[in-house]
């Protein structure tokens, strides 16, 4: 006598194929988790990247335009400093060069911040917040007295200013957080010259 033939699956067929798919749905799961980490520390990472970016354009048309002379401080040696004084030359008059009001690019008390202003400290003082993302020392520096990135200076604040003759070097870190609150720094850096 024949078997019936049987149509359909076992309950332990229908249970192993259950297992499966909820093992590849797993998997799946986790790779778009990552893929969706993966993209919001890269988003994060391009607005700092960003950011920066606009601020060193910010701090180099504005020492561009300075004259060379008016630079403070002038040091005789290789040093940053986080705070530049200038004065822009508005043109000549009777040949004498004519300077506009002086002008500062510093960051704040706190070093959080990055501002411009124009006769600081006085009643006409005109004052511009940059950016309120600076680091307190530049990317890889560490304040321990050595050179830790290895560009000839120690102890880098995250905005700084190396003068040398008629050019200034713009140093300018920048720390923001990912999504999941991991710290980001981004560092960026020009030379620029004085135009005057």
């Amino acid at each position: 006598m024949k078997a019936p033939h049987r149509s359909g699956f076992s309950l332990v067929e229908l249970m192993i194929a259950l297992v499966l798919l909820g093992v590849v749905v797993a998997k799946l799961t986790i790779v778009v988790e990552e893929a969706q980490r993966s993209h919001g520390r890269e988003t994060a990472r391009m607005a700092i990247e960003d950011r920066a970016l606009q601020v060193l354009d910010r701090i180099s048309y504005a020492i561009m335009g300075s004259d060379r002379e008016t630079l403070f401080p002038d040091p005789s040696m290789p040093t940053f400093t986080p705070r530049l004084e200038y004065r822009v030359s508005m043109g000549v008059e009777d040949g004498q060069v004519v300077l506009g009001d002086e002008e500062v690019i510093s960051v704040t008390q706190d070093g959080s911040s990055v501002y411009w202003a124009e006769n600081e400290g006085q009643a006409n003082e005109r004052l511009v917040v940059w950016s309120n993302d600076v680091s307190q020392l530049l990317e890889e520096e560490l304040l321990n007295g050595s050179d830790d990135n290895a560009n000839g200076l120690s102890d880098e604040s995250g905005l700084n200013f190396v003068i040398d003759r008629n050019s200034v070097t713009i140093r300018l870190t920048l720390q923001g957080e990912d999504s999941e609150g991991q710290i980001i720094d981004h560092t960026v850096e020009a030379t620029v010259t004085c135009r005057n």
